[in-house]
Order: structure tokens, then sequence, then C-alpha cells
């Protein structure tokens, strides 16, 4: 099982037509839709585009696709009717392109947008808001949090019933953190952040939901032994901590509300585990296997719709989506159903159970005992624990350390690289420059060489000239002096 999310997008319309939103290699972002129990083929919605993008759903069933084309901008496709139209939203300024995880939601006709970036002056990875007010005018981008990608999408947001922003991310801050954020969309500021649990290492996932002034945040811890599965409720500055599931191997999980119960699901090993609330999350039944899996598990998908018999409310969570003999399948609600009644019948023999229960005081009290000297081994190894964590804060310290230096020599190695490119198409350039004058030279001289030949042309033309001159200047002189002597012999006659 692979933690990564949203591969893929499913949007239920009110007509209760399936779209599913994908992309590959090939197609780029394309969508199929659900007929005759089978999806429908490939149609492309934008080819060059980077692997992340956004799936959303407005009140007039128009469907947009927020993406990241190859040249780094932010491009908006809508689906209206049957026709895609396209929009470029930002036209994103930095030397190095690098794939942007997008967030977004619509107020009135407002767009707001959350999408990451590196900030040039820390080289370190940060969220930022932006709102294009009338989907036009840009405001200036703000800061929200700084990010840290020990998760693939380091990030993740949800609307309450009044249309605020919620924020769920993950930062390290000499330990690792899970936080979260509101953004209070009348005022339009962001709240104070919240840290909802910290942990020595990694989460391994992590997903929540909001109901009303209700928060259920759902997240996987690991430690050198076990991981565990930790739901936590938060309503008007209540908070509580309970862990459901715990193993060595633990993959995902997910919320799911539906019908005023509350599922909590995971994968363990090659089966789906899960359980259910029905008192709003504050308590939890216990954990029980749903599905075994031979091979092909589950994977996460984002599910959205607009419901027609609850005044148009938008329900968006996320779902497992199960390859059952080479087909898609869906979680079944009605299973998660099923399980209510079950449970039921099973609380109600357990209570019988416990009424004939007095010959188990005697174990009871033994457990008892047992407990009494672990909470000694507890205080040991608590004693050891405090050593390793000052050990290990100091190496985190310099793991940071190291990072950022790897941070600055990547920035400078990628304004090298695009000094070098820019110098290799300035000498192209200066290359066919300098080809095209030396062929301009070469006909130069060919054209010298021509005027050369006829120039020698013309002086030999002018030498016969100059010869015919003199004879004729020669035979003139003769005539002249021939005649000269005649008429001075007529005159002495």
């Amino acid at each position: 099982m692979t933690t990564e999310k949203y591969n893929c997008y499913l949007v239920k319309k009110k007509d209760g037509t399936l779209m599913k939103f994908c992309y590959d290699s090939q197609q780029g972002i394309y969508y199929q839709i659900f007929i005759k129990q089978n999806w429908s083929g490939k149609a492309s919605i934008y080819k060059e585009s980077f692997e992340y993008f956004y799936v959303l759903e407005d009140w007039n069933e128009r469907i947009h696709v927020f993406c990241q084309d190859i040249c780094g901008n932010l491009i908006l496709c809508t689906l209206e009717g049957t026709e895609w139209k396209y929009k470029i939203l930002l036209h994103m300024k930095y030397d190095v392109i690098m794939p942007i995880h997008i967030r977004a939601f619509f107020h009135s006709d407002d767009i707001h947008l959350l999408y990451n970036i590196v900030d040039k002056h820390t080289y370190s990875e940060v969220l930022v808001h932006q709102i294009a007010r009338n989907g036009i005018q840009w405001s200036s981008p703000q800061i929200i949090t700084k990010l840290d990608y020990y998760y693939r999408l380091p990030y993740d947001v949800s609307q309450d019933c009044e249309c605020n922003l919620v924020l769920l991310n993950t930062m390290l801050a000499g330990m690792y953190q899970l936080t979260s954020r509101n953004f209070h969309i009348i005022e339009e500021r962001w709240g104070k952040q919240e840290v909802i649990h910290t942990s020595l290492l990694p989460y391994i996932d992590f997903t929540f939901c909001v109901e009303e002034n209700r928060k259920y945040y759902l997240f996987i811890t690991q430690d050198d032994h076990v991981n565990r599965v930790i739901y936590q409720y938060k309503e008007m500055g209540l908070q509580k901590n309970i862990i459901l599931f715990q193993h060595e191997k633990i993959d995902s999980c997910l919320l799911i509300p539906s019908n005023n119960i509350l599922w909590a699901l995971w994968i363990c090993g090659y089966e789906l585990y899960g359980c259910f609330s029905t008192d709003y999350g504050q308590n939890f039944s216990s954990p029980r296997v749903y599905m075994h899996f031979d091979k092909g598990l589950p994977v996460k998908v984002f599910y959205q719709e607009y419901s027609a018999d609850k005044q148009n409310k938008h329900i968006s969570h996320e779902i497992y989506v199960m390859n059952l003999n080479g087909k898609e399948q869906l979680f079944s609600k009605e299973l998660l159903e099923n399980s209510v009644v079950a449970q039921a019948d099973y609380n109600q023999g357990l209570k019988a159970n416990v009424e004939n229960s007095d010959c188990e005081i005697e174990a009871i009290k033994d457990c008892f005992f047992k407990v009494k000297v672990l909470k000694i081994e507890k205080e040991e190894l608590e004693t050891k624990l405090k050593i390793a964590e000052k050990e290990l804060s100091r190496l985190k310290e310099a793991r940071k350390y190291e990072k950022n230096q790897i941070s600055k020599l990547q920035y400078q190695f990628y304004k090298e690289k695009e000094k070098i490119k820019s110098y290799t198409n300035d000498n192209n350039i200066l290359k066919e420059k300098n080809s095209y004058l030396e062929n301009k030279l070469l006909l130069k001289d060919k054209e010298k060489t021509s005027i050369e030949k006829k120039l020698s042309v013309k002086e030999k033309e002018n030498e016969n000239l100059k010869q015919q001159i003199d004879i004729i200047r020669v035979q003139t002189l003769s005539n002249s002096e021939k005649s000269i002597k005649e008429n001075s012999n007529d005159s002495s006659k």
C-alpha cells in the first residue's frame, strides 16, 4: 500500500452520473464516465501537464480541474455542458520549474488558491494562499506555513458548514508535528496555528473531516516496534485522544461520515479494518476486519457530490477503491451499515455474559499485579528514552543543518545550470552569425574576382584604343605634312 493521495478523483453529479478523473503519461489528465457497470474510454482534458491536479465541482454542477502545465503556469479547466474551457490563472515566474500541489475552493465569485513554492530567501518550501477577486484580479500571495516532505502530500484542506477552511499539515520543529489552522472566510484572515499531535518519527498517514463545530482527526504514528491508529476529537475547546488500533504494519487510514455515523477505516497487512461511532465521534466500537485481500490492496481516492435531498449540501471525503476480479469497486456503505446492526447484537450478548462473570474476578486481580510490574518497567524505559531523546535531538539538529546546506547547493546548481543553458544558446547564435558572415565574405570575394577580370578586359580594350589613336595621329600628321608641301608647290608655281 502506498501513501499516495488523490491519484484519482470521483465526482457524482446530481443526475447520478459518476465521473472519474486520473492522470497518466500518455493522456495527461483525463476523465471517464461510469456507464452500465463499466468505465467509458479515456477522454483527455489537458495533456501537457504535471501529474498533480485538483478537481472541484461547484453548485452549478460545473466541474473545475486545477493543474500545472509543463511551463509551470497554473491552469483552470472548466467543463461547461460537454465542452472544456481553459484559462491561465497564474504565470509562475521562477528560474526552476517545480511540481506544485494545488488546492482550491470558491466563495461567492472569488477563487481561493493554495499552492506550494520555494521561498527564495530561505530556500525552504512554503504554502501560500492567493485570492482572485471575481476570478480576475489576484491578491498578493500570503505565506501560510512551512512544509516538510515526510509525506507525499504535505497538506490537506476541508470546509466546514460556514465555508471556513481548515488546513492540516505536517512540519518538523524539533519533533514531527501535525498542525491545524483555520481560515475565516468572512474576515479573510488565517487564525493561529494549532498543534494537533507531536511524534518522534514521521507520520505514516493522516486524514480529517469537519462537521458543524466538530473536528475529527485520524492519523498513524510509528515508533521502533509498533504503529498506532490514533483518533482525536475536538469540539468547542474539548479534546480527546483515543488509540483505536496498533500493529507492526499499518499503511493508511481514512474517515467517512455517513448517516450520523462516523467510520474510521485503515489498512493493516492485507486486511481492511474499521470501527464506528454513533455519538458524533466521542466513543468508538471495537475494531474488526471488514475485508481480506490476497493481492491488490485498496487505494485512497477523493469523492465528492452535492446532495440534492440535503439542500445542496456538498459532501467530500476520502474512500477506498478496490480492484476485484480486474474491476474497480468502491468500498460498500451497505457493508458498513450492516456492521452497525451486527455490533448492536454483539453488545446485547456481551451484556448477558457480564452478569455471569464473577468467576473472572481473580483473573482481573492477577492482571492488576502485572500492570504494577509493567509500570515499574515503564519508568525504567522512560529514563532510557529521555537519554535517547537528547541524542536524537542532537542528531536532528545536525541533520537539519545538512539539509539546509543541500538545499542551498541544489539552488546554486539549478542557477548555474540555467546560466550554462543561456550561454549555450548565446554561443549557438554567435556560431550562426559567424557562419552567415563567412558565407557573405565568400560572395564578396567572388564579386571582387569578377570585377578584377572585368577591369583587366577594360584595360586591354583601352590599350587597343590608345594604339588606334596613335596610328590615326601618325596618319593625320603625315597627311598634313603632305598637304602643306603640295600647297607650297602650288604657291611657288
